[in-house]
């Protein structure tokens, strides 16, 4: 496998670790998912919460000695069930859980990455209340797993 798969299967399992039992605020972890998140909500079999991993524009790479340093792009989407009205607190319990999972401890190793991924950022969170028939609210969260890569000389 290499090393960008790698780091996307190790993101999605890391995200896995959001339940309560964990000490987390939401369940969410139970219930993560690849792919699109207006394609994971129109699936008949979709529960709430729910956390949807996009892969995303990464950011430039920066060349260097035989290698390159990627900035994998994604875009962690967490959604709930709620109300016009009553949707903000469960969407940042939602919020505050993504970030604690996956935020980037300066100057320590990622534990939960594969070798290769030397580190991680965070763009900025932005909430989208319900609306036009949607019965979610949802909170993107944009990652970047930065991962050497080796090149062919």
């Amino acid at each position: 496998m290499n090393i960008l798969s790698e780091a996307r299967k190790a993101l999605i399992a890391r995200l896995e670790m959001i339940t309560v039992a964990n000490g987390y605020r939401t369940d969410a972890g139970t219930n993560v998912r690849s792919g699109w998140l207006n394609e994971v909500l129109a699936s008949s079999k979709t529960a709430l919460p729910l956390i949807v991993v996009s892969k995303a524009k990464g950011l430039d790479p920066e060349p260097g000695a035989g290698v390159i340093k990627t900035f994998c792009g994604f875009n962690i989407i967490g959604a709930v069930q709620a109300g016009v009205d009553d949707y903000e607190d469960a969407l940042d319990d939602l919020e505050l859980d993504i970030l604690r999972c996956v935020g980037p401890v300066i100057g320590a190793h990622i534990r939960w990455a594969p070798p290769g991924v030397c580190g991680l950022s965070l763009g900025p969170a932005e909430q989208f209340p319900p609306g036009a028939g949607e019965p979610a609210a949802s909170v993107l969260v944009p990652v970047y797993l930065h991962a050497v890569v080796r090149t062919e000389t």
